[in-house]
């Protein structure tokens, strides 16, 4: 028979044995659950695969920033972390981004901040160019405006104004209809491509000013604002000159009867 000692040293061993299981079990509980934290960790990590193809929605600046300015958690549900195709005018070119402004007055406060995926095409924007932007919609900053990142031009998603099948008027007739009426004159041109001829009264750095020609020297609310689609555009026109202009009736603007966006000048 085994004696106390043989006993004793026999129990040791198998709390010592017991201990050992223990201890890698434990070992093997933590390792498990480390490799989990990581693998959690990556995934959280790994660049998102956004789908630039097929764009969650094609807006302008307008359109966006009226969104989120009227109700922005519902804006935020519809366009944060979702690749956006966005046409605005190009405000100012800073060294990291481009600030793309919208054509109504009210929303002047407001830009859409672009963040270019490549750095070098930054160099591609003029101030005033009207352009349309790709990239993934973040929300709106400390100041309201709304970062786009990953950004890349993409002008193919633009909606081009039908400048061949422009509605052709008589600046005179189109003046006096939104004059008399807003509401109708809206009706028959806004959103819609039109073309006349005028004769330039003012030309600024961003855009240029036409009028009728009965317009009366102290009829100061029948002026015209011209915005090109191209700042090479703005450079074609002189005051005084008498122009042929294809664009978009953005309806009424601030000072101006009307405004005319993403404008031509037809040869």
């Amino acid at each position: 028979m085994a004696n106390d000692a043989e006993v004793q040293l026999a129990v040791d061993q198998a709390m010592k044995d017991q201990k050992k299981q223990k201890r890698k079990k434990k070992l093997i509980i933590f390792g498990v659950i480390l490799a989990v934290i990581v693998l959690i960790v990556v995934v959280a990590n790994r660049p998102k695969d956004y789908n630039f193809d097929q764009p969650a929605a094609r807006v302008t600046v307008d359109t966006v920033m009226t969104d989120f300015k009227n109700d922005a958690a519902n804006a935020s549900e519809k366009y944060s972390d979702k690749v956006i195709a966005v046409t605005g005018q190009v405000g100012t070119i800073q060294d990291e981004y481009v600030t793309l402004r919208a054509y109504d007055d009210d929303l002047w406060l407001y830009n859409v901040n672009v963040y270019m995926e490549n750095n070098q095409d930054l160099k591609k924007f003029k101030v005033g160019d009207t352009v349309t932007i790709e990239g993934v919609c973040d929300d709106t900053d400390l100041f309201g405006d709304v970062d786009v990142k990953k950004c890349v031009i993409a002008d193919q998603f633009a909606t081009v104004p039908d400048y061949d099948g422009a509605q052709k008027v008589k600046i005179n007739d189109f003046v006096k209809r939104y004059k008399e009426n807003q509401v109708k004159a809206d009706e028959k041109y806004k959103g819609k491509t039109v073309q006349f001829t005028a004769k330039v009264t003012h030309v600024a750095d961003e855009y240029a000013v036409v009028e009728p020609s009965n317009a009366d020297v102290w009829d100061w609310d029948c002026d015209v604002q011209i915005c090109f689609e191209d700042m090479d555009d703005l450079k074609k026109v002189s005051e005084g000159k008498t122009v042929t202009i294809v664009g978009e009736c953005y309806g009424q603007a601030d000072m101006y009867t009307a405004k005319i966006c993403r404008a031509i000048v037809k040869k």
